[in-house]
């Protein structure tokens, strides 16, 4: 029952990992996917161990220790969910009924689910140093002693084994010093039936109901090739697309009216004709997404269109002016993020689209001017040709 519990435990953690990948988000944030061959990394490590259970309590802590190394290859999913394979090879001591430091060895691979806290708890920085990362898992640990076989030569190899599943426990503290290296130090603890360790006197019981060997670990961690980070995908403001969608249902409906208007009436007054400005206001802007000065796929169009404009009309120039809404930041940030906006449309359209920067000028109001009345539309860089 317990073996099959185990098994389910693992499953659900292989699908929970899945579904963390489709998803990507956390505390608002949302990242790009990456691909398959994306955030791999292998671990190697070793340190020292403690064996709690059958004759623990009257054991001397240091003759207890033994040695332990460790060979992992996991990935991280998201910026604060991955996985690893590990497997822990080594000896630990526990002292017998005769008062004999008894050295059995094992071999322990085991799966683990890894959660970055600190990115979960302050967002995910890709130059962050340090990391503290928990982790829980399930394994198998098969252990062997030659002092076993000794008192027992005619037995097989297998015989003399002991095997169970396993529980594990962890904190990983990670420091990085590149992209793709970082020093690692594991603290963990392994789970196991108290008969683990009672292969000398089957009948007789240990200290505790299940025994824990307890590991610190050094180690060095190494990036498999491929990208390392995440790239945050920075959404559209809804509220101004609906905004937008409200205004094109609204033109479509005037137009609509305006087609049914007969074409000729004579009892209607004349109309005189309009006399054209000498200033053409092209109706094109560029909107921007919250703290963002970078011209989204969608807003590509406007820039194309003033260039248009401008190669159509070799004597035209053309004004940028940037905006900041009011409603977030303070006039300080919002005048330098409005200037930001402004030189990115101007950059468009000399780099792409090879317009004269003579035939361009810049102008930036920040949140000392509001040109619409919605807060999310203000912003914005609006075009203005002469």
């Amino acid at each position: 029952m317990r073996k099959n519990s185990l098994i389910l435990v693992l499953v659900f953690m292989v699908f929970g990992l899945s579904a963390q990948e489709n998803q990507n988000v956390s505390q608002g944030d949302v990242f790009l996917k990456n691909k398959a061959t994306d955030n791999w990394f292998m671990s190697l490590a070793g340190g020292s161990n403690s064996y709690f259970g059958y004759g623990s309590k009257d054991a001397d802590f240091f003759k207890n220790l033994g040695w332990e190394g460790q060979l992992a290859v996991g990935k991280w999913r998201t910026p604060r969910w991955g996985a690893r394979l590990a497997i822990n090879v080594g000896s630990h001591k526990h002292l017998n009924p005769q008062d004999v430091y008894n050295k059995d060895g094992f071999v322990h691979p085991h799966l683990d689910l890894l959660w970055n806290v600190t990115n979960a708890a302050l967002g995910y920085h890709v130059d962050r140093v340090y990391n503290f990362i928990p982790y829980i898992g399930a394994g198998y640990m098969a252990g062997f002693t030659d002092d076993f076989k000794k008192l027992n030569p005619n037995d097989g190899f297998f015989k003399f084994q002991n095997q169970s599943l396993t529980w594990n426990l962890g904190i990983i503290n990670d420091f990085r010093f590149s992209k793709y290296f970082s020093m690692f130090v594991e603290l963990s603890a392994t789970t196991l039936p108290d008969a683990f360790s009672a292969h000398y006197n089957v009948e007789s019981k240990g200290d505790y109901q299940w025994d824990i060997i307890g590991q610190a670990l050094l180690g060095v961690k190494f990036g498999l090739g491929g990208k390392q980070d995440f790239t945050s995908a920075e959404l559209m403001d809804y509220n101004l697309i609906n905004d937008l969608n409200s205004q094109i249902n609204r033109l479509r409906a005037e137009n609509e009216n305006l087609s049914k208007r007969p074409e000729f009436c004579p009892e209607c007054p004349e109309v005189a004709p309009v006399i054209a400005a000498e200033s053409v206001y092209v109706p094109n802007v560029v909107f921007f997404r919250l703290n963002s000065s970078t011209i989204d796929r969608q807003q590509q169009i406007s820039v194309y269109n003033t260039a248009e404009y401008l190669k159509s009309n070799p004597e035209a120039t053309v004004q940028i002016v940037a905006y900041a809404d009011k409603q977030t930041g303070n006039p300080d940030y919002n005048m330098k993020l409005s200037e930001r906006r402004a030189k990115a449309v101007a950059d468009a359209l000399t780099s792409q689209y090879q317009i004269d920067s003579n035939r361009i000028s810049l102008d930036w109001k920040g949140d000392t001017e509001q040109p619409y009345a919605e807060n999310d539309w203000n912003r914005v860089a609006i075009f203005i040709a002469d």
